[in-house]
């Protein structure tokens, strides 16, 4: 049974009083662990990129791979660690705390950078006729790995030992305040541990902490931000308030700076595009402007994007041709009709396009349907919300229910995506007669091609009502990179083998 909100109030100032003079004296270890982190991870791809251009590539290919230069190439790289370090912190992966998957496109773009300026230095110092370019190139394919994933565990063990935790006030305790608690909560590498919320709204006792239950309490409101600053001892703060004037919004950040190292602000800008956004100032004016480029819209970024469809595509299609094979051995000896199934989506510029699928319905599967809905009226308000059957679909066949389970039904989508009529990611194709669905939503999603996997499957899939899509796919196109593509493939990867919101 939950105590008093305001007891658990006193308790929760307590813990912070007890605990942040430790995080203060651990904090100071917190940079050389990481350092110590990496340096393991790179070390380790240095060796292992030794053993399989010693190990591997000789047994594969003995004619061209010799023993010759491997043990000058070790001696000559000594300095790379070095340079990966400091490309590294170039990139503010020392400075800054960020989500895991900006921290891994970071180090991706740290590791290449170093590999770069390697390459470029062993050919300025005439020394790559001594080099093993195998051993160079692997050791860089491990670290972009291998960091990663050795600072994701590192870092929840710096944070299990208190070293990590950086304590943070969150100004706001509406909704929006909720949703940075969530974040953060999600965020376990990132380290911030809300201390407490400030509100002027006295029925707001606190929050409780998404997934843990843990019950944040609000420590004041916004006039007593000093005191509860100097009590906490915090010196990062979040607004989390966009509902205040501009006026009031400003104010209270000028008077929050002076108290603390970091103010972050969470502007009333939800829904706008974020990826890229460029901040110039008129210092006269002191007048911010914010720079939005559609990146879609970009003919180089497009070519980008085919390009990168075309090779993967390519090579997935490939690994997946003798599966594919099986399946449709499976589809024909499973139930009547074709292997596949094709239907008009709505492609890029509203062009409709032919979708390949693997048939995963009877043929009648219309006049099932509609005798079904005749006797289950539940099921046909769950077909106008979602467009999808949750619990039963009279229409799929056997072999179909498990194809869609592990989206297995679309591996034909390969084939559009050769095509050019689909991306491997993008919004969801959408059928011709959903248009007035998608209302003033189509006109964003159609600048790009529709996707095999996209931000609405990796975010619920059909558990995701039909307006949420719509808006899920807006944010994709508003928000494109390449490497969100690439993070989007990666976390499809999961949603498929957890099976989330497949059916």
């Amino acid at each position: 049974m939950r105590s008093d909100p305001a007891v658990r109030q006193i308790e929760y100032k307590q813990q912070v009083s007890n605990s942040k003079l430790a995080v203060f004296n651990k904090k100071i270890l917190s940079i050389p662990m990481l350092l110590l982190i990496d340096l393991l991870a790179i070390f380790i791809s240095l060796i292992a990129g030794y053993l399989i251009r010693e190990q591997i590539f000789p047994l594969l290919l003995p004619s061209f791979f010799t023993q010759e230069l491997l043990a000058d190439t070790m001696q000559n790289l000594w300095w790379f660690p070095l340079v990966l370090i400091a490309a590294m912190a170039y990139e503010e992966l020392y400075q800054k705390r960020m989500p895991f998957w900006k921290e891994v496109e970071k180090t991706l773009k740290a590791g290449t950078l170093a590999i770069i300026f390697t390459i470029s230095l062993l050919y300025v110092a005439k020394l790559s006729e001594e080099m093993s370019r195998v051993i160079v190139l692997t050791t860089w394919l491990f670290t972009i790995i291998l960091i990663p994933f050795f600072r994701y565990l590192g870092k929840l063990l710096m944070v299990r030992m208190d070293i990590w935790h950086r304590p943070v006030l969150i100004v706001g305790a509406g909704e929006t305040g909720k949703l940075i608690l969530n974040a953060l909560t999600r965020e376990k590498t990132m380290g911030y541990n809300v201390v407490g919320f400030l509100d002027d709204n006295s029925e707001i006792r606190g929050l409780e902490q998404e997934g843990t239950k843990d019950y944040i309490p609000v420590l004041g409101s916004f006039k007593e931000a000093e005191r509860v600053i100097q009590s906490t001892k915090v010196q990062e703060v979040m607004v989390a308030a966009p509902g205040l004037p501009p006026k009031d919004l400003v104010d209270l950040t000028n008077k929050l700076q002076p108290l603390v190292n970091n103010v972050m602000i969470v502007p009333n800008l939800f829904g706008l595009a974020m990826n890229g956004i460029e901040i110039e100032y008129f210092f006269n004016e002191q007048a911010l402007i914010l720079n939005i480029k559609n990146k879609l819209k970009s003919a180089l970024n497009r070519a980008i994007k085919r390009f990168f469809d075309l090779i993967t595509g390519s090579m997935l299609l490939i690994i997946s041709a003798p599966f594919m094979v099986i399946i449709s051995t499976a589809i024909k000896l499973d139930s009547k009709g074709p292997v596949l199934f094709t239907q008009k989506r709505i492609g890029q510029n509203g062009v409709t396009f032919k979708c390949y699928k693997f048939r995963t319905m009877h043929t009648k599967s219309d006049k099932l349907l509609k005798k079904y809905f005749r006797k289950n009226k539940e099921a046909k308000e769950e077909w106008e919300t979602y467009n999808k059957l949750k619990e039963y679909d009279p229409r799929v066949t056997r072999v179909g229910s498990f194809l869609r389970r592990f989206s297995l039904d679309e591996l034909p989508q390969l084939i559009n995506v050769i095509l050019g009529d689909m991306s491997l990611v993008g919004p969801r194709p959408y059928l011709p007669r959903e248009r007035k669905q998608m209302g003033d939503y189509l006109h964003d999603i159609q600048v790009t091609k529709p996707g095999i996997t996209g931000l609405w499957q990796v975010s619920g899939r059909n558990e995701v009502e039909f307006n949420g899509r719509l808006k899920l796919d807006v944010w994709y196109v508003r928000n494109w990179s390449l490497w969100l593509d690439i993070v989007m493939l990666l976390k499809t990867i999961r949603v498929v083998f957890k099976r989330n919101g497949a059916y």
